[in-house]
């Protein structure tokens, strides 16, 4: 029988009742909607206390493999073959990755037991009652190989079996680790999409609740590459050089998606190189600096409309992703929502750049587990269930 790198045997690892009462290391691999990288965190997971992070590091695509992704995740883009072979091509590419990260924890001594891996998102359609479909490649089986560690993924499409829209699943971990006693919080994704997390204090009857709210940083990203040449605005600074458009704002945030209740998900579909061109034609003449800043107060306002609407009388918010060190965004958001503290989920102990990864090993752990999760409140799904699927290498 074929034994994993951690000495247990394949048959008998997962679903164990020990891994309730014994330690479990996973690594989560995150490629994120802005194709910016693959995020790998090693998470230690010991019942009874909180998840810790051991290790994490990220892993730049070439521009070759960014423009590739953002191609395949265009709403236009229709070739199932292409999507094919590229899946095959990046989940090798994932597992070069992997490789690397595992030699580097061992040199840590620290030894992971299993692999959680999200894939790269390439067409996310959410609908209501069951009708979402959802779809990410970067092919586990590949991962596995090379890796020699069992992965487990696709744990979006588990929750569209049991009802939900896929997305998003980040508060599921965000509940978890921020959840406070008494303090009434919210958790602020700014990733490709930005999401939020609601969290009432645990002696309050309100339950948690969570959405995708709008675009985060993939449209300003799209447009620093067109207008600049660059992957991102760095630290807001463009942004913060411009003056945003606001009638160009409003018009926006009149849109269908902003005005409809949570649960809700959205992506590229919706938020692509469409909406981009809109920002375009509505700002046609504006300085680069001024379309920067127009797009960075849409994410803003997309933020502080959601949480003015459905969680007045917030006290503490708590940012994560990449959009967690744009100062423009970070100040937008701290002049509208004046009554809350916002701060970076650095201060409580996780560094905003591996909180999706962390979830994805978090979710790897809750298959080897077991454990059932229940995302209803945050995505719809209509019943608990167990996430993931399982590559054996």
């Amino acid at each position: 029988m074929k034994k994993l790198s951690a000495g247990f045997k394949t048959r008998s690892f997962f679903r164990k009742p020990e891994f309730k009462t014994k330690p479990l290391r996973v690594v989560g691999i995150n490629s994120g909607t802005s194709c910016d990288g693959l995020d790998s965190a090693l998470v230690e997971f010991v019942p009874g206390n909180l998840p810790r992070l051991l290790f994490s590091k990220t892993y730049p695509y070439s521009p070759k493999v960014r423009e590739t992704l953002l191609t395949a995740g265009d709403p236009g883009f229709k070739n199932g073959e292409y999507w094919m072979k590229f899946n095959s091509k990046l989940g090798k590419l994932m597992g070069e990755f992997a490789s690397d990260f595992l030699s580097m924890a061992k040199k840590k001594r620290l030894t992971p037991h299993l692999m959680a891996s999200h894939g790269h998102t390439i067409r996310h359609l959410p609908g209501k009652s069951g009708g979402s479909f959802t779809l990410q490649i970067g092919e586990p089986s590949q991962i596995a190989s090379l890796t020699g560690l069992p992965v487990i993924s696709d744990f979006r499409s588990s929750d569209i079996a049991a009802g939900g829209q896929g997305a998003p699943l980040s508060p599921l971990l965000h509940e978890k680790l921020f959840r406070s006693r008494t303090r009434f919080r919210a958790v602020v994704n700014i990733g490709g999409i930005a999401n939020i997390t609601v969290l009432p204090p645990e002696k309050s009857r309100k339950r948690p609740f969570a959405a995708d709210c709008g675009p985060g940083n993939m449209v300003v990203d799209s447009a620093m590459k067109i207008l600049y040449g660059r992957r991102y605005d760095m630290d807001g600074e463009t942004a913060l050089r411009g003056e945003a458009d606001k009638k160009t704002v409003n018009r926006i945030m009149r849109m269908s998606f902003f005005k409809s209740p949570p649960p809700k998900s959205t992506g590229r579909e919706q938020f692509g190189h469409g909406f981009l061109g809109k920002i375009f034609i509505n700002c046609k003449g504006y300085r680069p600096e001024d379309i920067i800043a127009t797009i960075s107060e849409i994410t803003i306002r997309a933020i502080a409309d959601f949480i003015s609407r459905y969680a007045p009388g917030i006290e503490e918010i708590y940012l994560c992703g990449g959009g967690a060190g744009n100062k423009y965004i970070v100040a937008g958001l701290n002049y509208i929502l004046r009554g809350a503290d916002i701060r970076s989920t650095s201060e409580l102990g996780y560094d905003p750049d591996y909180i999706e990864a962390m979830l994805w090993a978090y979710l790897g752990y809750c298959f080897a587990a077991g454990i059932r999760v229940d995302s209803n409140r945050f995505t719809g799904a209509k019943k608990t269930y167990i996430p993931g699927k399982l590559c054996l290498p």
